[in-house]
């Protein structure tokens, strides 16, 4: 067996998952809903090894020892709306005190509702984009995988009429 070939079926047994979406507003909150143009924050919510790395494993096949490690190099989020959003990090979680402001590191406004969407939601998905490096025997290598997490967003619109001074 070559190390290239240790390290793929090292490497297929590894069980990683897709990030537990963290998402403002949070969808899995019942009523939980935006408005078009304000900012949304995405973000992996308590990132495990599995879900978003560092995940390490060690094992000796066909007399060749391999280790690989598994990291996140981005997250594509797929805002069910026409629009992706690459981000190079975990995002920055969410806190109310923040305010109605854009994230610092991963972030989207809605340009329309989802009123139209089936459900009355835009479907997200979040595809984090692994990168798996392997040495042993002699040799290295980096393999890329994915894993996705799915969830859903309500966004409705905020309507205002404007009334001159005494009427």
């Amino acid at each position: 067996m070559t190390p290239g070939q240790a390290a793929q079926r090292l490497i297929s047994s590894f069980r990683l998952q897709g990030i537990t979406v963290g998402f403002a507003p949070d969808p899995t909150v019942p009523g939980s809903k935006s408005y078009v143009g304000v900012p949304i924050w995405m973000w992996a919510a308590n990132p495990t090894p599995l879900s978003y790395g560092p995940y390490v494993q060690s094992t000796t096949l066909g007399g060749v020892t391999i280790t690989a490690t598994a990291q996140v190099s981005s997250i594509v989020w797929n805002m069910g709306d026409g629009t992706t959003v690459a981000c190079a990090n975990a995002g920055t979680p969410f806190v109310v005190a923040y305010g109605a402001v854009d994230s610092p590191t991963c972030g989207h406004r809605y340009a329309r509702t989802s009123a139209t969407q089936p459900g009355g939601t835009f479907p997200i998905a979040a595809t984090s984009q692994w990168q798996v490096s392997w040495e042993g025997g002699g040799e290295s290598g980096t393999i890329p995988l994915t894993t996705t997490a799915t969830s859903a967003v309500r966004i409705n619109e905020i309507q205002s009429v404007n009334v001159g001074p005494g009427r």
